[in-house]
């Protein structure tokens, strides 16, 4: 079904494109030469054409936008053993489709919907794996062995052009607004607090950025012997952020002196809060977020989490920092929290004519991840080019990520190493 909306939706868009492209040219002569003999039956004959093969609205009333982007890359890794170059779909912003629409109700009042999803993302960053599939049946010491806990975001890749396919609908929701009430929103999206440990205005976010596990969240880190140690950077690395996105009744309150506070319940009653401010003093900008969300685990113990994080910059020099902290607090006699913080410096400003280009370092460590008393130690560099008269942004990242369980007397493990080099286009 989504596969003929894609086709159906590019058709569309395509014999738009044209029919406003080859009406400019047509009607622009004809309206200021002389109409004389049969020149207008072909000219009204042309116009019915155009008006069959363009793409419309449903009504007049809302107003319809297209929108969303496109983020490929080149993905070089090494694992301590082996090292390939994969061709992948940045996650850190993937490629996507986005329609919006909105009406006016009365005066101060409106209404809308957001529709947005990757529609079969192929190769997708965090799903492309260092792991071989020529390997899979191998008994005993297998390379793959944990084969069966890479299931995140949709299953698993090895890089090739027959890995899986991902589509994930990112947002389904309508809303109503009122500039005094705020706003109230129902559907798939945010919750409150979604993006609280994401706070970033470096300018290099598509990059990198919090979400350091975006690049390689599947692959393994090989054990000192060089097999694979069944543990992927997706199970020691996370941002900690929120709820993500989720079917979900959301309110957000008017901005109060740059404070808005915001609130999501939904199924299993999870809910969540969250505070954000963003202001800019003379010549310096900032924008910081923290929230609160509660959620039921596996065995139906109550589950905190608790993020924050926020960053400022100094608008004539570029100069930029970024700051995070989240923890979680599972619940539970047989769990254990885990925390995670975050730092990011770098600087963002115009040095050549076609746009802004931002550098920045940053560093993260995860605590308590996956067993108690383990640590991920994770840092990275960033630069990233845009180009205004395009829409677009060149970008480069390197990152480097070292595990240890902290158990005496167990293996150690190889450092994973990514170098990601891409573009992102928007429309």
């Amino acid at each position: 079904m989504i596969g003929g909306l894609k086709q159906t939706t590019s058709r569309l868009a395509i014999a738009a494109a044209a029919g406003l492209f080859t009406g400019g040219i047509a009607l622009a002569p004809a309206q200021a030469a002389d109409l004389g003999g049969d020149c207008c039956a072909d000219l009204e004959e042309r116009v019915a054409e155009l008006e069959a093969t363009t793409v419309r609205k449903g009504n007049r009333k809302v107003s319809v936008k297209l929108s969303g982007q496109v983020n490929r890359a080149i993905l070089w890794w090494d694992d301590g053993e082996d090292s390939d170059v994969f061709f992948v779909d940045n996650e850190q912003s993937s490629s996507r489709f986005r329609i919006t629409g909105s009406a006016t109700i009365s005066p101060g009042r409106t209404a809308g919907f957001r529709i947005e999803a990757d529609w079969f993302i192929q190769n997708n960053s965090s799903i492309v794996s260092n792991c071989d599939p020529d390997s899979f049946a191998i008994v005993g010491p297998a390379r793959c062995q944990a084969l069966a806990n890479i299931t995140g975001n949709g299953g698993f890749g090895t890089g090739t052009t027959n890995s899986k396919n991902v589509t994930d609908m990112r947002w389904t929701e309508v809303w109503i607004k009122d500039e005094s009430l705020g706003k109230l929103s129902l559907g798939k999206g945010d919750t409150a607090s979604n993006g609280s440990s994401e706070v970033d205005l470096s300018g290099t976010s598509v990059a990198q950025y919090a979400g350091m596990a975006d690049v390689g969240a599947s692959f393994m880190f090989r054990t000192s012997g060089g097999g694979y140690s069944g543990i992927r950077l997706a199970q020691v690395y996370s941002q900690l952020d929120g709820l993500s996105r989720r079917n979900r009744i959301r309110y957000d309150t008017p901005s109060f002196g740059g404070f808005t506070l915001s609130t999501s319940y939904g199924a299993d009653d999870f809910w969540d809060g969250a505070l954000r401010f963003k202001k800019e003093w003379n010549s310096v900008r900032c924008a910081w977020a923290g929230a609160i969300a509660h959620d039921t685990n596996e065995d139906d113990d109550d589950f905190w989490r608790y993020s924050t994080s926020g960053s400022c910059i100094h608008t004539p020099s570029g100069l930029n920092l970024t700051l995070g902290y989240a923890e979680d607090d599972e619940g539970g006699s047989n769990t254990f929290d885990q925390n995670w913080w975050f730092v990011k410096v770098g600087i963002s400003r115009r040095w050549n004519s076609h746009g802004k280009t931002s550098i920045s370092v940053q560093y993260a460590q995860n605590e308590d991840k996956l067993v108690s008393g383990d640590e991920t130690e994770s840092w990275g560099v960033a630069f990233v080019q845009n180009i205004d008269s395009a829409a677009m942004e060149l970008y480069m990242a390197y990152s480097h990520h070292e595990y240890s369980d902290n158990i005496p007397g167990t293996v150690g493990f190889d450092d994973l190493d990514f170098f990601l080099a891409g573009a992102r286009m928007k429309f």
